[in-house]
């Protein structure tokens, strides 16, 4: 594994200021800052990647809290604000969703060679359904 900068070309490294803007809001902002100052290789952007991706996997603290008080609005018979709670919920559990997609979906795109094979093998693509309409 070489620490040299990839030759790859402009469009690359575009596409993942695309993908490091798309996630910002997600990630700590240690996370963003070294993947915009130090991303100039693939093999950063594939940890980087797989970095992201298993912190996606797992619900956020609003997800948890929102589903919590959804139950205990609901259990109280207090439905206006149950549904409140479980909009919240259902908005950010989408979020997370979409970040995960954009990571398996752009990923591929931003890595090449032996990072790429590395994201392929180790990349769990996680499920999280769609909220129903």
């Amino acid at each position: 594994m070489a620490d040299q900068p990839d030759t790859g070309t402009v469009d690359v490294m575009q596409s993942w200021g695309e993908v490091v803007d798309a996630l910002e809001g997600a990630m700590p902002p240690e996370w963003t800052k070294f993947a915009r100052e130090s991303a100039d290789t693939s093999w950063m952007r594939a940890m980087l990647l797989l970095d992201a991706h298993d912190r996606l996997g797992r619900p956020t603290p609003t997800e948890h809290i929102s589903h919590t008080l959804h139950h205990l609005a609901a259990s109280n018979k207090h439905e206006v604000e149950a549904k409140g709670w479980e909009a919240l919920h259902d908005k950010r559990r989408e979020e997370r969703r979409q970040m995960l997609l954009l990571i398996e979906e752009r990923g591929p795109g931003v890595l090449d060679g032996e990072p790429a094979e590395l994201f392929a093998r180790s990349i769990v693509p996680v499920v999280i359904s769609a909220p129903a309409s």
